[in-house]
């Protein structure tokens, strides 16, 4: 199994003028992937490159989404088939598994931990709505299919499971869920909203709500009751025009509508309420919350807070509001952690029209786990994707390119720097993400005052902790700077990207 080391916060100066930057930020924080396109849709081999790329960059997590029509019997069928129980992972074509089979084992062989997402596009079968075949893929999910749907999942990946393609080896266990994904936006569940009467009614968080609650029984049924279970991996914005049924809603609106609490945090009454089905309500039984912070487009600067219905990475006081919100109702337990399941930037190339540039990319990239990093709530932050999709209308916010060329964020992934003013002095921060934790390290935090790549070594920070992070301040300085670090185990020298104090 792969093991990591992480920095201290306590430095060892060369020349005495280091100091720890303080210990109030998120040492434990999680480094996680997303890439369903590479890790089960695009075959055996491109799924074991992906895994082996991931290891390389020093990831913790693979975060997945298991499509739910992509493993069950007849999925563009609108009847379900004859005696089909759901519930069983025997009753399921075997071979629909082998994909996710793959994965689960790929990842736990290489020291990876595993965050699965049952969702959408389910089968035609399980949608409680008359619409065409490509509607039914996200409307209206039948909860009690659900739940069979992610009691068939948890049983097949209890850690007891005899897999039916593999000579009958047990397959691994996961133990971390998540609760579909963007349930606020109409491509993954509708519909979203709809007209009773003169009004328009939010649809989306009374089903969602529904569907966390088949899931929390789906997996309390198949052995996963103390299992980490999170709930709703929310797009950051929503919009105000387009077809109610497909509306995106803004994730503020719809937490609140899930939890059943007004905007001042009061608990909905009478036909507010009653139409999102708030009677009676009891706690979920989640560990944490799931959101995904981009900015808009993917293309704004980490420091962008959007407009104000929007919960970007820089905004998230928003999301801890209507958290705490929650919990003085009694919804959800207080102080539930904050997964960023999934987050990055478009670069350009190849996306001309949403990309920032190559350097920005991988600034922003180092800039944004900065800002999680200080932030003790935030406890995953996760890269999507790897590489870059075939489609330049969909997701260019790989670290490679398509044609598997590393960006210049592959590396600063692998080695964030962020370098900022903290009073009369600078704070230095990074990450070793592929140490071994098993080992003393140490790194050299180097500076060149003219501003170019003849580097000094000003200072080196010795390992103490198991996610790799280097922080610390040091006497303010121009120039240039980097990270520098030799495995004490051996191996090659890495350099960190070249950064300059953030203005």
């Amino acid at each position: 199994m792969r093991t990591r080391v992480a920095l201290a916060t306590c430095a060892v100066s060369l020349t005495g003028a280091v100091a720890p930057a303080g210990a109030s930020a998120s040492a434990s924080q999680t480094s996680m992937f997303e890439d369903d396109a590479q890790l089960v849709l695009s075959g055996d081999a491109a799924r074991e490159r992906t895994l082996d790329d991931m290891a390389v960059l020093g990831a913790d997590t693979v975060h997945s989404i298991v499509f739910w029509n992509r493993v069950a019997p007849d999925p563009q069928s609108t009847r379900r088939p004859s005696g089909f129980d759901g519930a069983d992972p025997a009753a399921y074509p075997p071979e629909l598994w082998d994909r996710y089979d793959g994965l689960v084992r790929g990842a736990v062989a290489r020291g990876l931990d595993l965050i699965l997402s049952p969702a959408s596009p389910m089968p035609a079968w399980a949608s409680g709505c008359t619409a065409s075949a490509k509607v039914r893929r996200t409307c209206n999910p039948n909860p009690t299919q659900y739940k069979r749907f992610v009691q068939a999942i948890g049983t097949r990946y209890s850690g007891t499971y005899a897999d039916e393609n593999q000579g009958r080896a047990i397959l691994p266990r996961v133990h971390r869920w998540s609760v579909w994904n963007e349930p606020n936006q109409g491509g993954w569940l509708q519909p979203q909203y709809k007209k009773v009467g003169n009004k328009t009614v939010p649809q989306s968080p009374m089903i969602y709500r529904t569907l966390v609650r088949a899931a929390i029984k789906g997996l309390q049924a198949s052995g996963h009751a103390s299992d980490d279970i999170l709930l709703g991996e929310t797009a950051p914005l929503g919009r105000v025009t387009g077809a109610l049924s497909t509306r995106p809603m803004p994730p503020g609106d719809f937490l609140r509508a899930t939890l059943c609490i007004d905007t001042k945090g009061r608990a909905l009454t009478g036909t507010a309420a009653n139409a999102l089905d708030c009677g009676g309500f009891k706690r979920l039984a989640i560990t944490g919350i799931a959101h995904h912070p981009y900015t808009r487009g993917g293309s704004q600067p980490p420091t962008s807070k959007g407009g104000a219905t929007e919960i970007t990475i820089s905004s998230v006081s928003r999301l801890k509001t209507i958290i705490k919100q929650a919990a003085s109702r009694n919804r959800i337990r207080a102080g539930l952690p904050i997964f960023y399941t999934e987050f990055g930037f478009q670069s350009n190339p190849p996306d001309q029209l949403f990309g920032v540039s190559l350097a920005n990319q991988a600034a922003y990239l180092n800039h944004s786990d900065f800002i999680a990093y200080r932030d003790p709530a935030v406890k995953a932050v996760g890269q999507y994707e790897l590489r870059d999709e075939k489609n330049l209308g969909g997701f260019q916010t790989g670290l490679r390119f398509l044609d598997g060329t590393a960006k210049p964020a592959f590396a600063a992934y692998r080695m964030p720097i962020w370098v900022s003013r903290a009073g009369q002095r600078l704070r230095v921060w990074g990450q070793i993400r592929p140490a071994d934790d098993d080992a003393l390290e140490t790194v050299d935090i180097q500076n060149d005052p003219a501003g170019g790549d003849a580097f000094e070594t000003v200072a080196s920070v010795q390992t103490a902790n198991k996610k790799g992070f280097v922080d610390a301040k040091v006497p303010r300085t121009g120039g240039t700077w980097r990270l520098r670090w030799t495995p004490s185990s051996g191996g090659p020298t890495s350099t960190s990207r070249t950064a300059r104090v953030d203005r």
